[in-house]
């Protein structure tokens, strides 16, 4: 797996399973055609983060052949279980990242 070229959106809902499940799905771009398996990996952390941002990695399997040099879209998801020191997500591609605010309104609205 590699990281992804770059990350254009990211949303999240809040599923309503005990305990509550983060989901992230993000749309981005590879660099060349033929990627597969796009997904985003939660990093993982000893203590939480200062910042309250939980990071994911957009990654994908690379073409092993011939490939286009063209920018092609390309989706991926992602869920961790929903921490109370969680205020937000942050997506990153090789070229950039997105952050997204988890704001109290938003737990609220956006579970499922």
């Amino acid at each position: 797996m590699s990281e992804v070229y770059s990350v254009q959106d990211v949303h999240f809902h809040i599923s309503k399973s005990n305990p509550p499940q983060l989901i992230v799905h993000a749309i981005g771009m590879t660099s060349t055609s033929g990627w597969t398996g796009g997904n985003l990996l939660p990093r993982q952390y000893v203590t939480p983060p200062s910042d309250g941002i939980q990071d994911f990695d957009f990654v994908g399997t690379p073409p092993t052949g011939i490939a286009l040099q063209v920018l092609t879209p390309v989706g991926g998801d992602g869920e961790v279980i929903l921490e109370d020191w969680m205020k937000g997500v942050r997506v990153h591609a090789k070229s950039n990242n997105m952050s997204v605010s988890l704001s109290t309104s938003e737990r609220s609205v956006n579970a499922i």
